[in-house]
């Protein structure tokens, strides 16, 4: 059985308010600390290729 849960958010950043709406489903495999995982690795691969930089020589 699916079940979802939904939970609305609201941010204030200077002088915008930002609404997130955040679902998890408990039927998904992937946790929230694999996406943020790859999340990571995949914009700081887009970083260091953009800098021009290897990524053994580049501090992060």
């Amino acid at each position: 059985m699916n079940t979802n849960k939904t939970t609305m958010s609201e941010y204030k950043i200077g002088h915008t308010t930002y609404v997130v709406k955040t679902t998890f489903n408990s039927a998904f495999c992937e946790s929230l600390l694999d996406i943020l995982k790859r999340l990571i690795i995949r914009e700081s691969e887009k970083f260091l290729g953009e800098s021009g930089q290897k990524s053994e020589k580049q501090a992060v």
